[in-house]
């Protein structure tokens, strides 16, 4: 995992190293991109397009340097110069975070410190989306629907969650409770990472889900009268991670056609398999969750 420290820079840090001439600066073997600052701490720089740009001040000479590295992906080829290099997994990984962002807002997670925990989530849901994409058996425990009311996909931007359900599945929140507001993070079917602002309103005692679901009513074309199912799954190696799921009134139950058996139990719960064989399309069941749901 990616881990630096990074101290807020004022303009003399910034400057110092370009101050001092060249036959009086501390030349440094050991690390790429690093210089020493008056303060004790290191700072990070990088030359690309014939500009120095400085990438902030650090705890550790280690950490400054580990900064380095990350904007070299950025702003160099794959081939130029690490202080630490990576394994071919972890980099095209890296790759293919940045690429999710533009030059500047890399920069800016590097400068404000926020980079190696960002890259780290976005590791661990890529780590676990593989596992998924494999093929590894998992269950899903159904924990509640709900019909969409007009209000739920309209312009207010938000879902409202039953209190019962909220209170029973979701994290606890009340007005006894100092937090009113979390994240919480749903795969789709296609494994494709949503996340909503869960919050409590206090003035209306109801459990809300607010930023970033328009943009799943949007995408997903919801309308009034659609439901939408949460469920809770675990893989076999002990992870656990929320799904949500659409099922449109005009359509019926979902109609993908991938070719997954999946064995019910209590009709609440079912784990899935795959078939290899090819699937008698006169079977009895129906399709949820992008799986076939036998009797």
């Amino acid at each position: 995992m990616i881990s630096y420290a990074n101290k807020p820079n004022t303009k003399e840090e910034e400057s110092w190293s370009s101050n001092i001439s060249p036959e009086k600066r501390p030349r440094l073997e050991r690390f790429k991109g690093v210089v020493p600052q008056p303060n004790g701490h290191w700072g990070a720089q990088i030359y690309a397009n014939h500009q120095r740009i400085w990438l902030g001040t650090f705890e550790s000479e280690v950490h400054a340097a580990m900064a380095y590295d990350s904007a070299s992906i950025k702003l160099r080829s794959g081939d130029s110069h690490k202080n630490f290099p990576l394994s071919h997994t972890t980099s095209l990984l890296e790759n293919k975070f940045q690429m999710l962002f533009t030059t500047d807002v890399v920069l800016g997670m590097i400068r404000d410190g926020s980079y190696p925990s960002k890259f780290a989530d976005f590791s661990k849901h890529q780590s676990l989306q593989n596992r998924i994409v494999d093929r590894d058996p998992f269950s899903c425990t159904l924990l509640f629907q709900k019909e969409l009311t007009p209000s739920d996909v309209g312009k207010l931007n938000r879902l409202v969650i039953p209190k019962r359900y909220a209170v029973m599945h979701f994290p606890s929140m009340s007005d006894s409770q100092n937090t009113d507001e979390v994240q919480l993070e749903f795969y789709d079917k296609k494994m494709s990472l949503w996340k909503f602002r869960y919050c409590y309103w206090k003035s209306s005692q109801s459990f809300v889900f607010t930023r970033g679901w328009n943009r799943f009513v949007r995408e997903k074309g919801l309308r009034t009268n659609d439901t939408i199912a949460f469920y809770v799954c675990n893989t076999r190696f002990g992870q656990s991670f929320l799904v949500i799921d659409v099922v449109w009134k005009k359509s019926g139950l979902d109609d993908g056609n991938e070719d997954r058996k999946v064995e019910v139990g209590d009709g609440d719960t079912f784990v899935r398999t795959f078939d290899d064989s090819n699937r008698n399309r006169n079977s009895k069941g129906f399709r949820l969750f992008g799986v076939q749901i036998v009797d």
